[in-house]
């Protein structure tokens, strides 16, 4: 399979698959849009001098130099480079990754996902997934949480891991000089992390600031009191972070029996991109997951049941504006009709300007800088939200627009202009999404645990040039239906008339 890319871009595509942007994070993070647009402070002399060096791994002396810097690695970046999978196996482990190889800069990639994320929590536990994976990084091997931090940094090596809903991940970047030292160090962090307890006690603190600063947050407010709807009774509705009683509970040898559970070689995928060879990362697959169980342990996640109403929350709070968030349940990443529901996403909100909503709502009525909608699909359910903020006397208008341009857009469906138009967005947009050897890797391991096959980028294009109009109404019917939505408003929005009262989440 060849693919094309350009290392830095500017536009973030959709179309890739795109695991759980909402359902996977009830933290501090944000949706996304579909622009993604580098500020311009991002070309400031301290900015670039802190981003430089892990492209480049030399101190930045002067801002000429950085500019230089900068110069050099667009024109590295700007011709079109093929690039092909290739399926790597650990010959001792049988570990297998998919690589794709890049020696145009001296950079490494890696990115690893094991099945089951935070719905693995026990409900009285939760916060579990996320308070261990961040831990792993803070000590392990020989070395306690300030020496591991030293060699990270002394290399320039980054190294982390995160929690979704059905997911844990890990992700490594380092100069091709130093793969061994970052391999070592990764081993370490999976097979041998030290869980020292006053590193636990200082993350367990830093974990429920986190989960105290989410009661400040109208966004997540809302996404917990739609969660909440959608997924009632399903470990999904359950928080990543946890709260303030169940991260208490949390005891060391719950952290250390997850890592010992769940971090197994059974449910891995792996893939890397940059500057090593096939043989190379054989060997090295080896080295970094020989110390890992076999076989992980899991409990039983039923599939999500259709909600039995669907009604308008308000969660009153102080404030000048009203955050608006709906959504309903949508297709799982394997539903025929995947590619029909993302076209007309596209056509209804996640477009940007040329959306329905947003020439709706922001051109024609000033109501909003910005409305949203994007699908979140997961292996138990998948959503289609949207998101938007308002004025607390326009909030009632707004409402109003938000399901007369979703009565509209399920009646009468798009037009063969407005198909046309997301057709060559999100087939022109997919190169830009392979930004960088980070990017690459990521998705490679998405298209794994999807089962999309190596030539799913090839087939991308045709697959969205094959959709019909047909299929696109059969997809609206399905999942765009405006009785079927839950909508939650966040604030104190005036003449709107709730038939849910939720309050603030406090703990």
């Amino acid at each position: 399979m060849i693919l094309h890319h350009n290392s830095i871009g500017l536009l973030r595509n959709p179309s890739f698959p795109r695991r759980r942007e909402s359902i996977a994070r009830d933290s501090e993070h944000k949706s996304r849009t579909a622009f993604s647009f580098i500020p311009p402070q991002a070309f400031s002399r301290a900015s670039l001098q802190k981003r430089l060096p892990s492209f480049t791994g030399i101190p930045c002396a002067n801002f000429a130099f950085t500019a230089a810097a900068l110069f050099l690695l667009l024109i590295f970046a700007l011709p079109a480079q093929a690039l092909e999978i290739q399926e790597v196996i650990g010959p001792k482990t049988g570990v297998k990754a998919w690589l794709v190889e890049e020696h145009k800069l001296p950079i490494i990639s890696m990115r690893m996902a094991f099945q089951g994320g935070g719905e693995q929590d026990p409900a009285d536990k939760q916060g579990l997934a996320m308070l261990t994976m961040a831990l792993l990084t803070e000590g392990a091997g020989p070395y306690d949480a300030a020496a591991f931090q030293k060699r990270l940094s002394d290399r320039s090596i980054s190294m982390d891991f995160d929690v979704g809903r059905d997911e844990l991940t890990g992700a490594l970047k380092c100069l091709s000089s130093d793969k061994e030292e970052a391999f070592s160090l990764l081993h370490m962090a999976l097979a041998n992390p030290r869980f020292d307890k006053p590193e636990v006690e200082r993350f367990r603190a830093k974990q429920l600031a986190g989960i105290r600063r989410q009661f400040a947050d109208p966004p997540w407010q809302a996404r917990y009191a739609l969660f909440s709807h959608l997924f009632a009774n399903h470990p999904y509705s359950q928080r990543i972070l946890g709260t303030t009683q169940t991260l208490q509970s949390i005891t060391h040898e719950d952290i250390k029996g997850f890592a010992r559970k769940r971090l197994a070689r059974d449910t891995m995928t792996v893939a890397v991109a940059g500057d090593i060879t096939p043989e190379d990362l054989a060997v090295e697959l080896d080295k970094i997951f020989v110390g890992l169980p076999e076989r992980a342990t899991f409990n039983y996640i039923p599939e999500v049941s259709e909600p039995k109403d669907t009604p308008l929350v308000l969660v009153r709070r102080e404030g000048t504006q009203t955050d608006i968030l709906f959504g309903a349940l949508g297709p799982k990443r394997q539903d025929p009709d995947y590619y029909a529901v993302e076209i007309a996403n596209y056509i209804l909100g996640g477009g940007g300007f040329s959306s329905r909503l947003m020439q709706n709502l922001r051109d024609k009525k000033g109501l909003t800088y910005g409305i949203q909608t994007y699908l979140a699909p997961a292996d138990k359910a998948g959503l289609v939200i949207g998101s938007t903020a308002i004025d607390n006397p326009k909030a009632s208008e707004a409402l109003a627009l938000i399901r007369d341009t979703m009565r509209g857009f399920f009646e009468a469906g798009p037009t063969e202009k407005e198909i046309g138009a997301a057709k060559d967005y999100l087939t022109g947009a997919m190169p830009l999404a392979l930004t960088s050897t980070s990017a690459i890797a990521a998705i490679l391991v998405e298209m794994q645990r999807e089962n999309l096959g190596m030539d799913y980028i090839d087939r991308y294009g045709k697959i969205i040039r094959s959709v019909t109009k047909a299929d696109i109404d059969r997809a609206i019917e399905r999942y765009f239906n405006p009785d079927k939505m839950t909508f939650v408003m966040v604030g104190k929005p005036e003449d709107v008339a709730p038939t849910q009262a939720k309050e603030t989440v406090r703990q």
